[in-house]
């Protein structure tokens, strides 16, 4: 991997810090400080959105099925982007559900292996990211899978899904029923992201894995990020953790720039990164679910 560069933030014009950038990550190519206006303003607009879900396809999203309404032109900014309040749970999107826009886009047996897939506009190099579901309208949540660095894929194409697609298993346990799945993501800048899908989740007359792509495996990376090899202990479904919510003004801050989340709370599912950052939790401990 060459050198670091520097991560340019509107702040609130620009924003330099020691980091690589999702423009030119992994180039290996020397920085320096640009000081042509078109250039600061097209990084400016891109630092503003970065990562959604792709697969199952989010609410209001363009490939979303049963969109009736305008595209979410938002959905990969982080939570409180820009000026603009971000709604708790999914960008404000579970209204929907009990509608024809909030029908399931994705029918997932109890106990099967599935994946999710992102795409935006830019990886961030990295992060963690959790996966779960809520089986209550969002009320509460259920995390199925712990992502601890290297989510986003780093040698992944940001615009490619199928180069950002992260393997999970559906609990056995899971209650059959039209549930909401979601995604959440910590970038080393301190944001928030979260988007969320509806799906149905069917019995499982006999638990075991589906033919499923197997998920992208970076460059230099020792050990497949898939939930087959792990001997995690079985944990219950309503047993399983909450998300780590943090970076919403509610105390709670992730790490900033050289470390990626080592989750609090993680369950028992957990894929590790490649390493390629040190892990830290977020604090003050007391108020991040510790």
């Amino acid at each position: 991997m060459g050198r670091e560069l520097p991560v340019v933030r509107p702040r609130p014009l620009i924003f330099f810090f020691g980091d690589e950038t999702d423009w030119n990550h992994g180039s290996g190519q020397s920085s320096s400080i640009m000081n042509t206006a078109a250039l600061v303003g097209l990084l400016a607009t891109s630092a503003t959105a970065h990562m959604m879900l792709h697969y199952p396809p989010t609410f209001a999203a363009e490939n979303n099925p049963h969109r009736t309404g305008p595209v979410d032109p938002y959905l990969d900014n982080p939570y409180n982007c820009c000026g603009r309040k971000t709604v708790y749970p999914c960008r404000g999107y579970l209204d929907l559900l009990g509608t024809d826009q909030g029908r399931p886009v994705v029918s997932w047996e109890a106990g099967s292996s599935q994946n999710f897939s992102l795409t935006g506009t830019g990886t961030h190099w990295g992060g963690s990211c959790q996966a779960g579901f809520s089986t209550d309208q969002g009320k509460t949540w259920k995390v199925v899978r712990s992502y601890e660095g290297n989510c986003p894929h780093r040698e992944g194409s940001n615009q490619n899904p199928e180069e950002q697609t992260f393997d999970f298993k559906v609990p056995g346990d899971m209650p059959a029923g039209d549930h909401v799945f979601a995604w959440t993501w910590f970038n080393r800048e301190q944001e928030f992201f979260m988007t969320c899908a509806s799906v149905t989740i069917t019995s499982s007359g006999n638990v075991g894995n589906t033919s499923q792509p197997r998920a992208f495996i970076p460059r230099g990376s020792s050990a497949r990020p898939t939930p087959d090899d792990d001997k995690s202990p079985n944990v219950p479904f309503d047993q399983l953790p909450d998300f780590l919510v943090a970076n919403t003004n509610n105390g709670c801050k992730t790490p900033r720039t050289n470390a990626e989340v080592k989750y609090p709370n993680p369950g028992p599912d957990v894929a590790k990164g490649d390493g390629a950052y040190p892990l830290e939790h977020p604090s003050p401990m007391d108020k991040c679910g510790a």
